[in-house]
């Protein structure tokens, strides 16, 4: 039973999470439906596609875990899995990539990380590079003999196994990986921004200033000394009603980062490319153009781009600024001249797109502008925390589910050209880290800990209740038989091939 806090700053929660940015009823039409790619086809690109790793320090003081009533990021009680499963969705990949099935490259749409902190940056390039994480970022107060063993505890640290890199994980050719911003991964607790403030340092300040601060915080800061709420191994659950907050140590590892410090962070990675997307670590955009194959254009955008962020305002919706409009037009015009096909990469899928949010496009404009291009044929996205494919009229829109959430899952995407007419046609299946068809890639001692935190999940009743302020329509996140299996031909075939010289 969902507990209620009767508070201020849960209710203006409450109608933050809740505000809705487009009704969309889009839905992929059966009738597009193939059973495979049959005949004289070519493939141009196989794409793993996840989202949402929400990678959490789920000890850290900037967390407000009673907000859980409204928000499922704020708490949930598999959570501290997050970085085992984000590492679980890798192996996975790692395994197809090495069964016969070469992936071109991932794409990650955003919210890798949970609450904007330096640490959980640092645990997911380690999720991608291979590393030692050590996911305990505070004290650990359970009795020794309580604790599970290292296998099976999910603050005990642990190697990852890192996406596949040829001479490390064995002789196939290495997998890139790009992502965009979501908007965990610049906001608190996703929604709220954060700034430089004399003396108080980098924090996000709450609704309903001023206020004591009593049994409620009135900044969410990482590197202070006051949480509100259980957040030590010992006690991981949400608080209580009104209850006071408690004193930790400082852990400076826990500031917020600022989107120049994450992609910045991007060229110092062991995976490649360098920037995975991203042009300059100095000074160049949040949002890019890249071929990462001959004949394919991927356009990665930030949807949390509003033109003016303001304390405590809510930012729910995604944004897309002027400026990247403008050079989303000019990309796309490019790559139409080069006869690229064209991928678009944003972490808020097009309903969600809000001009309340300063969005300088809504949901029904963007759609409008992919079609006009008859060479785009993929949006991707995330955000939702659900499966969904929606047919745009000659593009599908891909929003694929949360690695952390039910059902835990990445996408595999296929897209074939037919050689004698040039239509596009896009195949395209779920795969999970529980996934036993597959030959091994190595040891994977965690298997038995993502399983229990599959089953938590599975155990979670609350869970089902906070996908609503997701998907409003209860719809089962894991999604209908066609938004996670199928073999779609593209409506329109006037895509011009620069190779061949294919109208």
């Amino acid at each position: 039973m969902i507990r209620r806090i009767a508070t201020p700053v849960v209710v203006v929660l409450a109608i933050g999470a809740l505000t809705t940015c487009e009704r969309d009823l889009a839905l992929l039409l059966p009738g597009r439906l193939m059973q495979s790619p049959d005949g004289d086809v070519s493939l141009v690109a196989r794409i793993a596609h996840f989202s949402d790793l929400q990678i959490i320090d789920e000890e850290s003081p900037a967390r407000f875990a009673g907000g859980e009533v409204v928000t499922r990021s704020a708490w949930r009680p598999y959570e501290a899995h997050s970085a085992q499963l984000a590492d679980g969705i890798i192996r996975a990949v790692n395994r197809i990539h090495a069964a016969g099935r070469p992936i071109d490259f991932v794409m990650q749409t955003g919210d890798a990380c949970d609450n904007a902190q330096w640490n959980e940056l640092e645990w997911l390039l380690g999720v991608f590079d291979g590393s030692v994480i050590d996911p305990l970022s505070g004290p650990d107060e359970r009795p020794i003999g309580a604790r599970p063993a290292a296998a099976l505890d999910p603050h005990a640290p642990f190697t990852a196994q890192g996406l596949y890199r040829n001479g490390v994980h064995g002789e196939e050719s290495s997998i890139p990986w790009y992502g965009v911003f979501g908007n965990h991964d610049c906001r608190s607790i996703g929604v709220f921004p954060f700034f430089d403030f004399p003396l108080a340092g980098r924090v996000a300040p709450l609704p309903l200033q001023p206020r004591p601060g009593f049994v409620l915080p009135v900044v969410l800061n990482p590197v202070g000394t006051l949480a509100y709420g259980n957040v030590t191994p010992a006690e991981p659950g949400p608080p209580s009603v009104f209850e006071t907050p408690r004193f930790l140590p400082a852990v400076p590892t826990r500031g917020f980062y600022t989107k120049r410090d994450y992609i910045a962070a991007m060229f110092r990675t062991v995976t490649g490319p360098p920037g995975h997307g991203f042009k300059d670590p100095d000074t160049g955009p949040s949002f890019y153009s890249v071929s990462p194959l001959p004949g394919l254009r991927l356009i990665g955008l930030d949807s949390c781009d509003p033109v003016h962020l303001l304390p405590t305002y809510i930012y729910v919706g995604g944004a897309i600024a002027p400026e990247q409009l403008d050079f989303l037009r000019r990309e796309l015009d490019s790559a139409r001249d080069r006869g690229e096909l064209v991928i678009v990469a944003t972490h808020h899928p097009s309903a969600s797109l809000s001009e309340l949010m300063g969005s300088a496009v809504p949901g029904s404009g963007l759609r409008a502008l992919l079609n006009e291009y008859t060479n785009v044929v993929l949006h991707l996205a995330g955000h939702t925390h659900r499966n969904r494919v929606s047919d745009r009229g000659g593009y599908l829109e891909i929003e694929t589910c949360s690695t952390l959430d039910l059902p835990q899952e990445g996408r595999l995407i296929e897209i074939y050209r037919e050689n004698a007419t040039g239509e596009v046609v896009i195949a395209y299946e779920m795969f999970s880290h529980l996934d036993d068809d597959l030959p091994p890639l190595g040891d994977d001692p965690l298997r038995g800990l993502r399983s229990s935190a599959r089953a938590i999940a599975l155990a979670d009743k609350g869970g089902a209740a906070r996908q609503k302020l997701y998907d409003p329509t209860g719809a089962e996140p894991g999604g209908r038989p066609g938004d996670r299996a199928a073999t779609i031909r593209l409506s329109r075939s006037s895509i011009r091939d620069s190779r061949d010289g294919i109208e």
